[in-house]
């Protein structure tokens, strides 16, 4: 099964069965992914796409990584987060992040290791020479997140700010190195 390691984080693809656990059966979800999923999991913004995610995911592009991975922090023996793709490089190579860490493991640096692991593994795959995200701009955790990701700042507008990542922009310094399974 595909998954990406980091020192303290283990990112799998939200698989179609995994997506339908996660809105009606948290035990069997548990059970899939091998560890505790906590009660305010999904956020909002997830809980109202994953009836969605579950009916338009191609099994398929699931397993493949282009869509939602679950975050399992190591150590905690829990879910932490999620973080993941808005769908399979375009037209012009480009892929689009978002991420979600719940709150009771905000502040310990999974967004940043979630985040530059996926984009490590996103340039890493045929197809990839850019890598998008968006955030408003009085988030300032996101942006530190983007920051330390590699990210730059490319734009402001009313909905906020946007970032992108080329993979010439990407260092591998230290804490950059992650173990890609499949």
């Amino acid at each position: 099964m595909l998954q990406i390691e980091t020192p303290r984080l283990r990112l799998v693809p939200c698989t179609v069965a995994a997506a339908q656990a996660a809105m009606s059966d948290r035990a069997a979800l548990e059970a899939l992914l091998g560890t505790r999923v906590p009660g305010d999991w999904p956020a909002e913004d997830l809980r109202d796409f994953l009836p969605v995610y579950a009916q338009i995911v191609d099994e398929q592009a699931a397993r493949q990584g282009w869509g939602i991975w679950l975050v399992l922090g190591v150590s905690e023996g829990s879910l932490v987060g999620d973080i993941g793709f808005k769908g399979p490089p375009d037209d012009f190579q480009t892929v689009e992040i978002g991420y979600s860490v719940l709150p009771a493991f905000r502040g310990r640096g999974y967004a940043t290791e979630a985040a530059r692991a996926i984009i490590d593994w996103g340039f890493a795959q045929p197809g990839v020479w850019r890598i998008v995200a968006n955030c408003l701009a009085d988030n300032a955790a996101s942006i530190r997140v983007l920051e330390k990701a590699g990210m730059r700042q490319t734009g402001r507008d009313r909905e906020g700010l946007t970032w992108e990542a080329l993979p010439d922009d990407i260092g591998r310094g230290p804490g950059r190195k992650h173990a890609q399974k499949q």
